[in-house]
């Protein structure tokens, strides 16, 4: 009878439906010369977004300013959907006026949808404006840079 048992056992666990979940691995790190992108756990604070099992996960987003002084900088932030090639957008969208080196931006607790496989956070900035002839400011350039991850499954 034992030897009818444990193959049972063993091949019932065989034959339960696997489900994928994408999960992104944290703490992740991105960088480039200006920007330092970290995707951390999220907070345990009561107050914040816990996530929901099989139907989002949440983090933490970090972005910090390593390079020069920059201005009018905007942080988006994008999940990917499973079926699609469109982008959804996300909650941690920030903006600040300026930025120096060591600056930085938190977003505790935002939460992603189970199953998106891939997250992009879009930094924009602009240089230091420009002062005209005339005396009136223009923007600097603009710059743009992308910072993608993927989760493992």
């Amino acid at each position: 009878m034992k030897g009818i048992i444990i193959p049972a056992f063993i091949l019932g666990f065989a034959f339960l439906p696997i489900e994928a979940k994408a999960e992104f691995q944290v703490p992740a790190l991105k960088e480039s010369d200006i920007w330092k992108v970290e995707l951390k756990a999220p907070s345990r604070e009561k107050n914040l977004s816990q996530g929901q099992k099989d139907k989002y996960e949440v983090y933490s987003l970090f972005v910090t300013n390593k390079g020069k002084k920059v201005y009018n900088v905007h942080v988006h932030s994008f999940r990917s959907q499973p079926g699609t090639s469109k982008m959804f957008g996300l909650a941690p969208e920030m903006e600040r006026n300026l930025m120096v080196k060591g600056d930085d931006f938190k977003f505790l607790n935002f939460p992603v949808k189970a199953q998106s496989e891939e997250l992009e956070f879009v930094i924009t900035w602009e240089d230091k404006p420009v002062i005209l002839q005339e005396g009136t400011k223009a923007p600097g350039r603009t710059y743009k840079e992308s910072f993608i991850f993927t989760s493992p499954g």
